[in-house]
């Protein structure tokens, strides 16, 4: 994504300073800059500090910063570069990290008034030790609802995280507070967490690119109750720099059982993607039932065929045929879920949760065994069907969801409830699958609202989705 278009968009919010140029800056224009002594990562870190402090107040996107720890990092990196010892591409270049993940010395709240915000973690999340490990700047924390709860970001504990683009709408969520540091210039690398959407929902709503990675792409640990559903995986404002975050991420971690043994590499033509060999269905309903509907975005969603046809994929209209509506099972599983989240608190403390997830933990506790089994069945069923679908097609197109950001005082559209993920059907079936999807930008609305285009690859496919999102990504800005 090009600075003038960011900061043209984001003009009236985040006025000309002399510190724009470098929050823009992509993470591999920053690796350069430090090779050739052009820029420093002390320099550089510090601007961006400066800049969170100067700015985050308007969108409330950081919920922690220690500013002494990030510029002891920075310190470490010019001296590597110095040294002619640079670690990684991502050496010295800054990066946030959502509030759910683990950094050894600094609180994690998870957005939740039952966490203690204050004591320091022991140690890091794998994902952020792979990216220390690489000589990345751990920059701040980032903004999430309670437990990443929400497709929006509000907590009782850090309030509302606002949309740059307007700020009376939100960023979308779980990740949205990475998704609006991203559009501010706060970094340009974050790391998200998706267990129904909540990377590419908030990424579409801001206009960044964002990557669901296939579960066991990126190693975790501990072991999690949103396993298999939830994962972690990169958002950034281009995607390569995704691409290259996520090889560093998904680095073998010995303590997860589930990290595939396999290695991920860059694709070598992210510049310039040649699709000729690539089979593209494009589904503007995905074959779920959509009661939510807007022609703007349904045809900002037919604008990612052409770009995609002139890299030589061939493109044809089928949608997923479900062998049962893929919310069925998902509502159960998340009912479910926050039910035994709601257990494994103290019984003092469970009342301190989101309204959200006592609301699903009450459904979730009427949810029978064999329920609950008749929805494994139906997650593998779906799962079946997925694969039959991906042995005739490399990739899909779909919506990421189907509006632009609505107004911030909701938690979901207008009309719609927000313990009832049918709204927004789009997401979540690929969690249950756990395949790969990203959203990549694609336009705006009329009202200069960000829309972002779904791309889905089978297990295994993230090369193929970032392919495909790199010649949309392309294309689009060649046309500007």
């Amino acid at each position: 994504m090009a600075k003038t278009e960011t900061v043209g968009a984001l003009g009236a919010l985040c006025a000309t300073h002399e510190d724009d140029e470098i929050a823009f800056l992509d993470a591999l224009a920053l690796a350069r800059a430090y090779i050739n002594r052009d820029l420093s990562p002390v320099e550089v870190a510090g601007s961006l500090l400066d800049r969170i402090e100067r700015l985050n107040s308007r969108i409330n996107a950081i919920v922690h910063l220690d500013r002494e720890k990030t510029l002891e990092m920075a310190r470490a990196a010019e001296r590597r570069y110095a040294a002619g010892n640079v670690l990684s591409p991502l050496d010295g270049v800054p990066v946030t990290v959502k509030d759910l993940s683990s950094i050894a010395g600094w609180p994690r709240r998870r957005g939740s008034l039952a966490f203690d915000g204050l004591s320091p973690c022991a140690e890091d999340t794998p994902c952020v030790a792979r990216l220390r490990e690489a000589g990345a700047v751990l920059l701040g924390k980032t903004a999430t609802p309670d437990s990443g709860c929400k497709v929006v970001t509000r907590s009782a504990v850090h309030g509302v995280t606002l949309n740059p683009y307007d700020l009376t709408k939100t960023p979308g969520g779980s990740s949205g507070g990475a998704s609006a540091a991203l559009a501010m210039g706060f970094g340009p690398l974050a790391v998200g967490s998706d267990g129904a959407g909540s990377i590419r929902i908030p990424a579409s709503l801001t206009n960044v690119f964002g990557l669901k990675p296939g579960f066991g792409r990126v190693p975790a640990f501990p072991p999690d109750i949103d396993m298999p559903h939830s994962v972690v995986g990169p958002m950034s404002r281009s995607v390569r720099d995704a691409a290259v975050m996520l090889a560093v991420m998904c680095r073998p971690e010995r303590r997860d059982p589930f990290a595939w043994p396999v290695p991920f590499f860059v694709p070598d033509d992210l510049a310039d993607p040649d699709l000729r060999e690539l089979a593209v269905a494009i589904s503007p309903r995905m074959g779920c039932k959509a009661p939510l509907e807007d022609r703007e975005v349904d045809e900002l969603v037919l604008e990612a065929i052409p770009p995609l046809t002139r890299a030589g994929a061939r493109v044809l209209a089928e949608d997923p045929a479900w062998p049962v509506d893929p919310v069925e099972p998902f509502q159960i599983f998340w009912d479910a879920g926050c039910a035994a989240t709601l257990d494994g608190f103290a019984v003092e403390k469970r009342s301190l949760l989101d309204p959200t997830i006592l609301k699903a933990a009450e459904a979730g506790r009427k949810v029978t065994i064999s329920a609950y089994q008749r929805a494994m069945e139906q997650r593998l069923e779906i799962t079946a069907a997925s694969r039959a679908f991906f042995n005739r097609f490399d990739l899909l197109v779909c919506p990421v969801v189907a509006t632009a950001a609505w107004p911030v005082a909701y938690d979901v559209p207008e009309g719609f409830a927000d313990d009832d993920w049918r709204w927004c059907p789009y997401t979540f079936p690929w969690n249950m699958t756990g395949q790969p999807a990203a959203s990549v930008p694609v336009g705006f609305t009329a009202a200069g609202l960000p829309v972002g285009v779904q791309i889905v690859g089978p297990w295994g496919g993230e090369e193929n989705v970032l392919r495909a999102a790199a010649a949309i990504e392309r294309r689009r800005s060649i046309a500007k």
